[in-house]
């Protein structure tokens, strides 16, 4: 990447990148790249190649094609990205490390005072003064993530890659995390990968899908619409999966007469990215009514 690119902006820049695992083609020639200020929603289907983008960008795979981040190659200038790089798996990785070993590699690696760690993990229900011999292999699956969150948010890094970051938390920990990413730095480049459309919804300022490792939908967002009017959907369906199911519960829909027909209002702000996500159910969509309901209907 050339320093020019650098000055507009662009952080991560992807080049015909591809991946393969035993001859199957995970990630297909994909070209795109993110920017400073971005706050991407990555979505698509388990298997899209979404976790191994992220693993591309992080130097954790080899792969044909180009990949810079900060303009540096995340093979070879791995460690001196990641000093940079906020990231949240979708697995907690099997670190036999103690929370409190855990907590002085980071603080060393990032320069970051441990304080801004612990506060984090404070705020989201871990106790860490009482965790602080326990090997992170030895934390609920909960603990785990929340010490993950404040690691990759302590250091106020330049890029926040997270992959299903809120899926162990609990109501109360999922509601500060989200907090703590709406003050996260306007400067800061911002990656989501998640099943919870709802939750990120309010967040993201761009959406990227991605299907079998190519790129199906790549929209930025403008809204520029009253939070108080709500438009009523009624959607009829020929048949529901897993997936969509979760998708109408993410966005508090509720099936009526049978199982195939959902009803919910969705407020005029976030209509533009529901249309986005829906629309690609379109094959098993039998109907759809929308009427808008103007502030105080």
């Amino acid at each position: 990447m050339t320093e020019n690119k650098l000055h507009n902006g662009v952080l991560i820049d992807i080049k015909h990148l591809s991946k393969s695992f035993k001859k199957i083609k995970v990630i297909d020639d994909l070209t795109i790249s993110f920017s400073q200020n971005e706050r991407v929603a990555l979505i698509g289907q388990n298997g899209a190649g979404k976790t191994t983008l992220i693993r591309c960008i992080l130097g954790q795979y080899v792969y044909d094609g180009e990949l810079s981040v900060f303009g540096m190659n995340p093979r070879t200038d791995r460690e001196e990205i990641l000093k940079s790089v906020g990231f949240v798996p979708q697995l907690p990785p099997p670190l036999k490390m103690t929370v409190k070993e855990i907590l002085d590699f980071f603080s060393g690696l990032t320069g970051t005072d441990k304080k801004e760690f612990i506060q984090i993990s404070e705020d989201l229900g871990l106790s860490i003064e009482n965790n602080l011999s326990k090997p992170f292999l030895k934390l609920s699956g909960g603990m785990k993530q929340k010490l993950l969150v404040s690691l990759a948010l302590g250091r106020k890094p330049k890029v926040i890659l997270m992959d299903e970051p809120s899926a162990n938390l609990d109501p109360q920990a999922r509601e500060i995390f989200f907090q703590y990413l709406n003050n996260v730095s306007k400067d800061t480049l911002m990656i989501l990968s998640s099943h919870r459309m709802n939750e990120i919804s309010t967040l993201v300022t761009r959406i990227v899908e991605m299907d079998l490792g190519k790129v199906t939908l790549d929209e930025h967002l403008v809204i520029s619409a009253s939070p108080e009017n709500k438009f009523s959907y009624k959607i009829v369906f020929k048949e529901i999966n897993d997936d969509l199911r979760n998708i109408l519960n993410d966005w508090k829909f509720t099936a009526v007469n049978g199982n195939f027909t959902w009803e919910s209002e969705i407020n005029e702000s976030d209509n533009a990215k529901f249309l986005n996500i829906i629309s690609h159910f379109s094959a098993v969509i039998k109907d759809m009514k929308v009427e808008k309901l103007e502030a105080g209907q």
